[in-house]
């Protein structure tokens, strides 16, 4: 261990001591404010790098202390990294209007920060702040709108009253930061007015080094076509993620009336307008470095010159949200702009189900793009369009992730096909929609050898028995009076011992997913929308197999899953199968043979709260052996 001499000495450094503190975590910095009076004065700087004042509750007991305000306002000039609510930031402008103020009264000082007509005189008098310098070494800005003070919840804060408006202010501090900030987040923004508007476009145009902009609008506002174009042609060169999550109204503007109104500063004049600074001009010229965008869905969908028009800018762009297109020919205009120029593409979402939810849409700009690119798709509320499968197998040796979310139709076949076929992936999930049957056939799922074997979470629904059909051990009448007859029996017999065959080979498949982290399975019934009530037959199960009926456990196919560490869906401990078959044996080897394990579900959501609820005892042995282990959602 070194000693005492040369650790100081470290600490006396520098360029030592801040590459160190590029590593620590807040708590650490704070242990090393107490340590000595240089460390103190070294590590303060990068104490107050990262500022979080996004809860009300910090935040009150900042105003209200006031040795704490004279710590803030001493070293707001450090602070890199600030996410904030609205109570801070309207604290912080209160402050900042107040040392603006005293700047203009005080004819001594040579270093200035100009203030521009459009600025507010103040935000709001209650409570006073003291004077507070704007920082200027911000990299990234988070804003959160949606907070609430002292026990009231805003449903948005910048509606609260017409002064209460951030958005000019927030433009002015950016603006100060030109060269240094990176990211900006506002989250649960209000529509803005189109003085706010052009200030917000203005500032975004000179940051030159900004990387990702992303705004998500309030829930009850619903942006306007022409405020889409103005912000995303006011990005710079530089700007790599550009996400505008909001509901657009339908737009008839396709002649950009609309948007030059926009841009146009008013023709009556007013001294705290922002005229002096001209008209917004959209930036030209295409976007290099954007390699994610995401824009406001619009029930209608977009037309073919708006999503061509920005689309053409994105020649880089690798991620996608596609949004809903107003017709046909606005998605052969967007096929024609992907296919000359957009044609890196490998990550496609498709989050907007409204006037396009058969899914043809994405499906063709899968099918435009060239074959093996794609690594990941998300889509909602898929409809079974034509065309799905053979556009998935176009990228099957490069797809890392498939995600189907909420979906009304999905064939059997498809979700076989695509474990069989698709060699890269490690993520795959499949959900449908309340009452729709997606799941795939047991049956098919043994089709063929599953190629998969990198697959790390997997989530589907399998049909146990064959197309909805009803217990595989036959029909619930015998022959004659009820009592089946002996050649009835054999059929029966050979249709169990077939089942369990089948079975078998389908959690061997499983079996063979050693890298697999997470496993979702649900057992598909139309009897039972509980899902808790269903189990998969044999897989919690030690049993041996009964030479007459083939019935057996087929718990230990999953040895090799070392790495599992999620089990949920249809696992449950107290269904009539799993009282006869799961017990202490198998907890046992669960805990020997699955040790990254954190959670599994064999009990119900929330059944702390029922009264009476009897915990198997093996279950509760379980518990105590590994207390970390979730047994419920």
């Amino acid at each position: 261990m070194p000693s005492s001499d040369a650790r100081n000495k470290f600490f006396e450094v520098p360029e030592l001591f801040e590459r160190l503190c590029s590593f620590l975590e807040a708590h650490d910095l704070a242990q090393l404010l107490q340590t000595s009076r240089d460390n103190y004065t070294a590590t303060t700087p990068h104490f107050w790098r990262h500022v979080d004042l996004e809860d009300d509750r910090r935040v009150d007991r900042l105003i209200t202390t006031p040795a704490a305000v004279d710590a803030l306002a001493k070293n707001l000039p450090f602070v890199h990294t600030l996410r904030a609510g609205f109570i801070f930031m309207s604290y912080y402008f209160e402050g900042v209007m107040a040392y603006l103020d005293e700047q203009e009264q005080d004819t001594t000082s040579t270093v200035r920060i100009d203030r521009p007509p459009w600025l507010p005189q103040a935000i709001k008098k209650s409570p006073p702040a003291p004077a507070l310098p704007p920082m200027t070494r911000l990299t990234q800005l988070d804003v959160f709108f949606d907070r609430q003070y002292r026990g009231i919840l805003f449903e948005n804060a910048m509606r609260l009253n017409k002064p209460v408006r951030l958005l000019r202010p927030l433009a002015w501090l950016m603006s100060l930061n030109t060269t240094g900030l990176k990211h900006v987040y506002f989250s649960y923004m209000d529509l803005p007015e189109p003085l706010e508007l052009r200030c917000l476009a203005r500032s975004l145009s000179r940051l030159t080094n900004l990387t990702h902009l992303r705004i998500e609008m309030w829930p009850a506002c619903w942006f306007s076509a022409p405020m889409i174009p103005i912000l995303f042609f006011a990005c710079p060169q530089s700007i790599v993620s550009f996400k505008l999550e909001a509901f657009m109204n339908f737009s008839h503007d396709d002649d950009g009336a609309d948007e030059r109104r926009m841009r146009t500063v008013q023709a009556e004049r007013d001294e705290n307008d922002d005229w002096e600074e001209g008209d917004v001009m959209a930036r030209e010229g295409s976007l290099r470095n954007m390699k994610e965008l995401v824009l406001p869905s619009m029930r209608m969908g977009y037309s073919s010159g708006l999503i061509r028009r920005i689309m053409r800018c994105c020649p880089a762009l690798e991620s996608w949200d596609i949004p809903c297109l107003r017709d046909n020919h606005a998605a052969q205009e967007l096929f024609t702009t992907i296919r000359e120029r957009v044609c890196r593409l490998r990550h496609l979402t498709a989050m907007d189900p409204w006037h396009d939810s058969r899914g043809e849409r994405w499906i063709g700009v899968m099918s435009t793009l060239p074959e093996q690119q794609l690594q990941s798709v998300d889509f909602v509320k898929y409809q079974g369009a034509d065309g799905f499968l053979p556009a998935i197998l176009r990228h099957s040796e490069t797809l890392r992730s498939i995600i189907i979310r909420e979906a009304l139709i999905v064939r059997s076949t498809t979700l076989a096909t695509i474990l069989q076929q698709c060699r890269g992936l490690e993520t795959f999930w499949v959900t449908g929609d309340f009452g729709s049957l997606i799941a795939v056939e047991l049956e098919e799922a043994i089709g063929a050898e599953w190629v998969c074997n990198g697959l790390r979470d997997l989530r589907i629904t399998v049909d146990l028995n064959g197309k909805g059909s009803e217990d595989v051990h036959g029909s619930r009448d015998g022959g004659c009076g009820g009592i089946p007859t002996e050649l009835e029996m054999d059929c029966r017999l050979q249709s169990s011992r077939k089942h369990w065959t089948t079975l078998e080979a389908f959690y061997t498949q499983l079996g063979k997913l050693i890298q697999l982290e997470t496993l979702e399975l649900f057992v598909w019934t139309r009897h039972d929308a509980c899902y808790t009530n269903q189990s998969f037959t044999g897989l919690l199960s030690l049993k041996e197999e009964d030479m007459k009926t083939g019935k057996k456990g087929f718990l230990s196919l999953l040895k090799g899953l070392k790495k599992l560490r999620v089990i949920q869906g249809c696992f449950q401990a107290r269904t009539m199968e799993a009282m006869e078959t799961f017990g202490q044996r198998e907890v046992e080897w669960i805990v020997d043979n699955w040790p990254a394990l954190e959670m599994i579900e064999l009990l119900p959501k929330r059944y702390k709260l029922v009264a009476g609820f009897e915990i198997p005892e093996h279950v509760q042995w379980l518990h105590e052996k590994k207390p970390k282990l979730n047994l419920a959602r």
